[in-house]
């Protein structure tokens, strides 16, 4: 199987770069390299699609080597690459894609994609001061799985319907109880509330920490 090295190899000695490329007639340049190129935003263009009969090709040190299209496209092996159009301004500018690297990278982003929304799931439980351990532990359990998951978790109390609000002393010990319970999954990536009975504690998955100050994600 054809190598990339080897398409750009032969590519560089059936069609060597001219040196100066003229882009106008009151304009020469050295031989470009790829980061000179602005791309613009386009749906990339692959093999036949192409709309250029003469193209640049990017070699794996970016340097840029003019050549045929049907003459690149006849050397790839069709089944394992293919040529992708990167840039159509001020040059015509193509890359030897592997299909396989192609779709693994195409798989990992969307991996990404799919850890990046769990990250921005917020869920709230919600306790009482007085609720019964029993209780208290099931509905851990269900945010320590949202944890787990890389949900955002809010764990809010309040005095039961009636109630009074334990003293203050008491509502603080509550809280670190239950953030000592979570700690092998969680953080605390904002400063806890407590205020007129309502208290608040902020958890995110253990391993991404926020600083204090930054916003929610949608």
């Amino acid at each position: 199987m054809a190598s990339y090295t080897a398409f750009t190899s032969v590519a560089r000695r059936a069609c060597p770069p001219i040196r100066p490329y003229n882009i106008s007639s009151s304009l020469a340049t050295r031989r470009l390299h790829a980061s000179a190129i602005t791309h613009s935003k386009f749906r990339k263009l692959k093999n036949e699609k192409i709309p250029f009969s003469e193209v640049h090709l990017v070699e794996s040190d970016g340097q840029l080597v003019k050549t045929g299209l049907q003459d690149l496209l006849a050397k790839i092996d069709k089944d394992d690459f293919y040529v992708e159009l990167q840039a159509m301004e001020p040059l015509a500018v193509v890359k030897v894609i592997n299909r396989k690297e192609a779709a693994a990278r195409k798989k990992q982003a969307k991996e990404q994609q799919k850890q990046n929304a769990k990250k921005n799931v917020k869920k709230e439980f919600q306790f009482t001061w007085g609720m019964a351990m029993g209780d208290l532990e099931h509905r851990l359990d269900r945010a320590k799985a949202e944890l787990k998951r890389g949900a955002r978790v809010d764990l809010v109390f309040a005095p039961k319907s009636g109630q009074k609000a334990p003293p203050v002393a008491e509502m603080r010990e509550k809280m670190q109880l239950i953030a000592d319970k979570v700690a092998d999954v969680g953080v605390e990536w904002k400063s806890r509330e407590l205020d007129r009975g309502i208290g608040a504690l902020f958890m995110q998955s253990s391993g991404v920490r926020y600083d204090e100050g930054e916003e929610d994600l949608p």
